[in-house]
Formats: C-alpha cells, sequence, structure tokens
C-alpha cells in the first residue's frame, strides 16, 4: 500500500528532524521505509552513500525484528551500531517508517537516544494520520510512501 505525503506532512516532517538535530547533536537524520527507500534527509552525510546505508539499515531492521520474534519479544524498537568513528541509531517509528541517526564518536550516543525516542513519538503520530487517510496507487508497487510529483513548496 502506498500513501500520500502532502506539503503540510513534508514541513512537519522537516521540522521534526531538524530540531532532533539540533537537540541530539547527530550529523545526520534520515527516514526511510522498511523496504529501505529514503523519504527525507537532514544534516551531512556523505550523498552517495546514503542509498546503501537505507537498504542495508531497512534489512538489518528486519533481520533484527526476526531475532525479537526468537526471543520472544514482537519487535525491537530500537538498533544501535557504535563504530570506532561513526555510529548509527535506528528507531521505528510505527510499522512503515525507520528514523536514522549518523552521528560521531564527539557526539553523546544517550543524548541521540533520547532525542530520537522523543521525535519518533512525534512522527509516530503524524504517519499514523496519513495511514489512516485513503490509500493512492504508486507507479511503484513496492512504495509505502509517496509525495506528490507538483512543486511542494511554492
Amino acid at each position: 500500500m502506498a500513501f500520500e505525503l502532502n506539503v503540510a506532512d513534508c514541513e512537519r516532517i522537516q521540522k521534526d528532524l531538524n530540531e532532533f538535530l539540533d537537540l541530539s547533536e547527530a550529523q545526520a537524520t534520515l527516514l526511510c521505509d522498511r523496504g529501505g527507500s529514503i523519504l527525507f534527509s537532514e544534516g551531512e552525510f556523505q550523498e552517495d552513500a546514503i542509498d546503501l546505508i537505507c537498504a542495508l539499515v531497512a534489512g538489518s531492521f528486519a533481520a533484527t525484528k526476526e531475532l525479537a520474534l526468537a526471543l520472544g519479544e514482537d519487535e525491537f524498537s530500537a538498533i544501535f551500531h557504535q563504530g570506532k568513528n561513526n555510529s548509527i541509531f535506528i528507531s521505528a517509528i510505527g510499522e512503515e517508517v525507520l528514523l536514522l541517526s549518523i552521528f560521531s564518536e564527539n557526539t553523546n550516543a544517550g543524548l541521540v537516544k533520547m532525542y530520537a525516542k522523543t521525535a519518533c513519538r512525534k512522527m509516530q503520530g503524524l504517519f499514523a494520520e496519513i495511514g489512516d487517510r485513503s490509500h493512492v496507487e504508486a507507479e511503484d508497487v513496492t512504495a509505502s510512501f509517496v509525495i506528490k510529483k507538483e512543486n511542494l513548496f511554492e
């Protein structure tokens, strides 16, 4: 199923993502659907690697969901991957969307986790509203969300 994002949705999401970046001190944040398609991105990141990162994050989250089921949980709502220089924190927003937070060793992971939880709660309400709207036909049958093709920001 596909859901349509309108101008007000996009503006609200961008505001929430930028607020999250400011508060958490993360380098970048992205929203992708559970298929790995990028919905939104804010902050500083390697542009050429972002498609790959979103696809791998979606796969990692799907694998972790199966791990949770094996342990008797429905799902783990968040995943944290810590590297020497960079880390990523992934949070679920409802059934369809993932919030990715990319940050360096100079950023406090606890701060990112705390503000990610707040941002997810805020956006979960919006995505629930979007899910309650009528579904649209997407050109790509694997798409979860569709952004109107008209110029949204006029």
